[in-house]
């Protein structure tokens, strides 16, 4: 899914000129142009702009904060309202148009999700929002969250909330502590201006951030990639830069244009040069954020300095074209991602072709003018020239505070602007986390009711040779609905691993007295997707049923070596097979073999045959499940405007073979047994969406629940056929209960 940097809503008016530089304005704008590039043409490859923006965050905000504490003038509350009035209104109009065409253009099984993600995105928490969703970072497509390019405004937004506490504490502790700093020869003591603290604290902080970055990239990155923790390296580094330049840049000279050159050079290149979406925020996020420190260093004029017209890059920084994207590259961003999304999914493609894009940013442009110059400007004008006098008042009477009214006056507007602004924001969240609720209420209650048996939805009887051969179409619709059949998995999900965390978690699911026998299911979602059935068959036959599980992890070995041996997959499969040796199970259920949304052959993975023999050499027997079709297409979403459920299926032989493949596979143990349910899932030709008026599929390759509860007889005859010592303890056979099995793993 993407993800994107958001560019800090510039600062519109009543701007010193000696400290608006044009050309840092040129370089946001540039920024811009490559994310909305990127977007539009990357196919999930980051431009580098969200660290450009990062920086340049850190630059303006630690410069401008540093320099009001040390004058006195910093009061929090004008700031704060200041930074409100600069970040919320065009966000909140975006926001609004967002939920309209949420509710009205997408799948309402996205309803929740994106309620969700209007109220994170409204309070600056979308980035832990995606991190609370397991969301990574991906190309656009018609089912990617219209909002995940909040997340980068919601580390800015977290930043701006604590910088200006922090800053003042610095400077407040310099000056109450009368800090000292020993210099020169003979250890002499001199007073530590409050600058130089807050740069030490800043270091301390951005090197802390960078190391967790270089840590967390290799454990777990989509994290890293959107946590604030992990992001605060590229603002710090703005920050450490702003305190720098303060009193000391370049002169006039070839360095400062080779600088300038060489800079604009890698913040252009990065996204051509490096895949940030599986790198950043590690050390290849140093391109861009160099990139953008080297332009800054070449175009910042010396403290007394005027800036004068400029030339080589800052000349090419200050030109219209630049200066024009910087003014409205706020709201554009806010706008651009959106429409591209919804237009997507509107039209049912995952590519734009240069016509669609040109109609996207010619949209989204006129869009951000009108809401830059309509919206955003005129309320931050409104502001600023509201708190300008209050804040000049208040420098000669309560330095480094909250605005303070005098006694006996009303409240200060300052603090009206912030609870106004604010008050807006929490709103937009609690009214859109209660709709969130009150839907997922109603999507429980649906699912709650699939419990109950139908008659109008046979399911898998239907593909049964037995059954009639013509099906008349019930006047019941089918179950469950599209818009529930996402949620529509087993309860136990927190039995599965997520992530790239590799310890084994391990669940007893059914656990009675006496079992007649242990049966783990042990891989990933594709063994999950089961669970119900062989709860079912547990509860009947008196089994103890275990579940090991990680999600994207098929119980296995990587081949000796390989890179993947040091993966938190591979970590996890050690860990896995020694824990089945361990507890001897009677019999582990694993998927077989491995079928392809594109329709590649199914195939029978080695580092699963040899998982196999592992556990074959321990005793200990393996069942395997064919694996399920798998599709191109979100099932559900496909059904919500489809004609016939025959428009969403797929011809059964593009990618399944007459026969599995897993009865010719070299190494296959000869006591593994092996159970085939595509004859239950497909039709003699096809592989529909719907069989027996019941959705087969909750998204493009898992079953729906309450399909599998169908599958229930199939399994289960299946089992006797195949392994009837298992479903008859009485009968002989190749395995027995082992009463030896640690009890700690029941």
């Amino acid at each position: 899914m993407p993800a994107t940097g958001a560019p800090t809503a510039p600062s519109i008016a009543h701007t010193s000129p000696t400290r608006r530089i044009g050309a840092v304005d040129g370089l946001r704008g540039l920024a811009l142009l490559l994310v909305v590039a990127f977007h539009l043409f990357g196919q999930g490859r980051v431009s580098g702009g969200v660290d450009v923006f990062l920086l340049l965050s850190g630059y303006f905000a630690t410069g401008t904060l540093v320099r009001r504490a040390e004058a006195g003038t910093l009061h929090l509350s004008t700031h704060y309202a200041r930074t409100l009035a600069r970040l919320l209104p065009a966000a909140l109009v975006v926001l609004a148009a967002v939920t309209v065409a949420l509710l009205t253009l997408a799948p309402r099984m996205h309803w929740s999700a994106g309620l969700r993600e209007v109220g994170a995105s409204a309070t600056f928490w979308e980035n832990w929002e995606l991190v609370h969703a397991s969301l990574a970072y991906g190309a656009a497509g018609p089912d990617t969250s219209p909002l995940q390019h909040f997340w980068s405004l919601s580390v800015q937004g977290q930043f701006f909330a604590v910088w200006p506490l922090a800053v003042l504490g610095l400077v407040g502790a310099a000056r109450w502590r009368g800090a000292t700093r020993w210099c020169g020869r003979h250890g002499t003591a001199r007073p530590l201006r409050p600058a130089v603290l807050v740069a030490l604290v800043t270091g301390l902080a951005t090197a802390a951030s960078f190391a967790a970055a270089l840590w967390l990239v290799t454990v777990d990155q989509p994290v890293a990639y959107f946590s604030t923790f992990t992001r605060f390296w590229e603002l710090g580094a703005g920050a450490l830069l702003a305190l720098a330049l303060r009193t000391r840049a370049l002169g006039p000279g070839p360095w400062r244009d080779t600088l300038g050159w060489a800079g604009l050079a890698l913040v252009v290149g990065s996204g051509f040069l490096v895949d940030g979406a599986r790198v950043f925020p590690g050390a290849w996020a140093l391109v861009p954020v160099g990139g953008a420190a080297l332009v800054l260093v070449a175009t910042a004029p010396a403290a007394q300095e005027v800036l004068g017209a400029g030339r080589g890059v800052e000349r090419l920084l200050d030109s219209a074209p630049l200066r024009l994207g910087a003014r409205i590259s706020y709201a554009l961003y806010l706008w651009h991602w959106p429409i591209l999304i919804f237009w997507l999914l509107t039209t049912d493609t995952r590519r734009v072709d240069p016509v669609a894009a040109a109609g996207i940013l010619t949209v989204s442009t006129i869009l951000a003018w009108l809401t830059t110059r309509y919206v955003a400007e005129p309320l931050l004008d409104r502001v600023t020239d509201h708190l300008a006098a209050r804040r000049a008042m208040a420098a000669s009477t309560t330095p480094l505070s909250w605005d303070v009214a005098p006694r006996g006056t009303s409240t200060p507007p300052s603090r009206r602007t912030l609870a106004a602004l604010a008050g807006a924001a929490v709103l937009v969240l609690g009214g859109t986390q209660a709709a969130a609720a009150g839907h997922d209420a109603k999507v429980q209650h649906d699912i709650a009711a699939l419990l109950t048996p139908s008659p109008d939805h046979p399911g898998a009887a239907a593909l049964a040779p037995d059954a009639p051969l013509t099906d008349p179409r019930p006047a019941a619709p089918f179950r469950p609905a599209t818009w529930v059949a996402y949620d529509d998995h087993p309860e136990s999900a927190g039995c599965a691993q997520e992530g790239d965390r590799s310890e084994v978690l391990e669940c007893t699911v059914v656990a009675p007295d006496d079992p007649t026998a242990v049966v783990y299911l042990a891989g990933a979602s594709h063994e999950q997707q089961y669970e119900e059935a062989f709860v079912a068959l547990a509860r009947a036959h008196g089994w103890e049923l275990r579940e090991m599980l990680k999600h994207g992890c098929r119980l296995g070995t990587p081949a000796d070596g390989s890179r993947a041996r040091r993966s938190a997959c591979a970590t996890w499969n050690e860990g896995a097979l020694d824990t089945l040796v361990a507890a001897r199970p009677d019999v582990v259920v694993v998927v077989g073999t491995r079928t392809y949304e594109d329709g590649a052959p199914e195939e029978v993975l080695p580092g699963q045959v040899r998982a196999w023999r592992t556990l074959d050499d321990a005793g200990i027997s393996v069942v395997t499940i064919r694996d399920n079709p798998r599709f191109e297409w979100f099932v559900p979403e496909c059904m919500v405007d489809a004609v016939s459920p025959e428009a969403c299926g797929r011809p059964r032989a593009e990618q399944l073979a007459d026969v599995s493949p897993v009865t010719t596979a070299p190494g296959v143990p000869d006591s593994a047994v092996h159970l085939d349910l595509t004859d239950s899932i497909c039709g003699p030709d096809r592989c529909d969406a719907v069989v027996g008026n019941v959705l087969v599929y909750r998204d493009d390759d898992h079953l729906t629940n309450t399909y599998v509860r169908t599958l229930v007889p199939v399994l289960g005859e299946q089992l006797r056929t195949r392994v009837p010592w298992l479903l008859d303890p009485d009968r002989p056979g190749t395995g027995q209960h082992r009463t030896n099995a640690p009890s700690e793993s029941r």
